[in-house]
């Protein structure tokens, strides 16, 4: 468990300013000369990878005299390291642009993909683990067929009957892996559980303007906007999924730089619960750096919701942490894709535990039929024994 201070939260939470500012620059000052723990500073800057955002935030304010030589090495290689990343993603973006658009294949980029050739275009601060990108469901064999030519495979395939049903109704297909490159996510969906969501996904297509006449299509700002949020809210309750802080960074920087609208139609299609979400992150975010951008100078020392938020996620016990995923599985059983019938719901989760040989041949790429009844034994252990690890790591 962490233990950290005030200030050193509110010194990552200052990082999400990348833009020159004085008053900013005397309030980071201010934090640098009380005694900080740098070490862990720079531990949970890694958890949170926001690291490039540190050092990125240290050179505009000019604060390098004010950190320890040793850490602003290691933030610098970080940076650095992460520039290179950029440059090589935005390169396998350009391909994928153009073996799509040969092939007359629509598609949006999602989040990190489209930020990084928007609002972070000049400053490789936004880590990336995969590329998302929003396809009509009629498109993926074709997709597939193009990643597959281009050495992208997919560690569970999505031929058999069991997987594409789970598929269908997931927010997107089995993931495409390479060796050398990002792994990718083809979305058809961006609301999952969502029990209108087919509607919501027409909307977005419905209002995504093409770019140089090209396949690619950016989604209107609005609207994405409101997926980025939605997305945000998801993985804020699912303990499965952890907190990445850099999420809470993208908003902000979307909301500074385009005029957002959230009353739209697409909001407004919307179930008031998913709403409701959307509302509380922007009004996190406005309270955490819109409304501080005229800083006071002791305005460091209030705390704001997001650092009761991420506090709560430093102090998790052990015991709290088993009770948020007895309760993840509770809200999965119960009220996962609302629209299922109780059989559909049955079925669902009784072939992910108990699924037919050719699923068990596709998810453990099986060479001989004699160890088939064997997978068929340990595979629901396997399903729990995973679920459980990736909840309480």
């Amino acid at each position: 468990m962490f233990l950290f201070n005030r200030l050193e939260l509110k010194l990552l939470l200052l990082t999400a300013y990348l833009t020159p500012n004085l008053a900013v620059s005397n309030i980071a000052k201010q934090i640098m000369k009380r005694p900080l723990q740098w070490s862990e500073i720079q531990l949970l800057s890694t958890t949170w990878h926001v690291g490039p955002y540190l050092f990125q935030f240290i050179l505009n304010q000019k604060l390098q005299s004010h950190v320890p030589e040793l850490h602003l090495q290691h933030f610098q290689k970080e940076y650095q390291y992460q520039a290179m990343r950029s440059l090589y993603l935005k390169r396998q973006i350009q391909d994928l642009n153009t073996h799509f658009t040969k092939n007359k294949i629509s598609y949006c980029l999602l989040k990190g993909a489209e930020l990084i050739q928007t609002i972070y275009s000049n400053q490789p601060v936004r880590p990336m683990s995969d590329i998302d990108i929003l396809c009509y469901s009629k498109d993926i064999d074709k997709v597939a067929q193009i990643l597959k030519h281009l050495g992208y495979f997919q560690k569970t395939m999505h031929q058999s009957d069991e997987l594409e049903f789970l598929a269908t109704n997931r927010k997107h297909y089995p993931a495409f892996f390479h060796k050398n490159r990002h792994t990718i996510e083809v979305h058809f969906n961006l609301f999952p559980g969502v029990s209108n969501q087919v509607d919501l996904t027409l909307e977005l297509w419905a209002h995504a303007h093409q770019i140089n006449k090209t396949s690619q299509f950016c989604l209107n700002k609005n609207h994405h906007f409101l997926y980025m949020c939605h997305h945000l809210a998801y993985h804020i309750q699912s303990p499965r999924e952890g907190l990445v802080l850099y999420w809470f960074f993208d908003l902000y920087q979307w909301i500074k730089k385009y005029q957002i609208e959230r009353n739209s139609s697409l909001y407004q299609a919307m179930h008031s619960k998913d709403r409701s979400q959307i509302e509380s992150i922007y009004n996190i975010i406005n309270h955490q750096w819109i409304k501080q951008e005229t800083f006071g100078t002791d305005s460091y020392k209030i705390e704001g919701s997001l650092e009761k938020i991420l506090n709560q996620h430093l102090q998790d016990s052990h015991k709290d942490r088993i009770k948020r995923v007895i309760t993840y599985y509770r809200q999965v059983l119960a009220d996962k894709h609302p629209q299922w019938s109780f059989f559909k719901r049955f079925k669902y989760w009784f072939r992910l535990f108990f699924p037919k040989f050719s699923y068990l041949k596709d998810r453990y790429h099986v060479q001989h039929k004699w160890t088939l009844p064997f997978y068929c034994i340990s595979h629901p252990f396997m399903v729990i024994f995973r679920a459980i690890k990736r909840l309480v790591r």
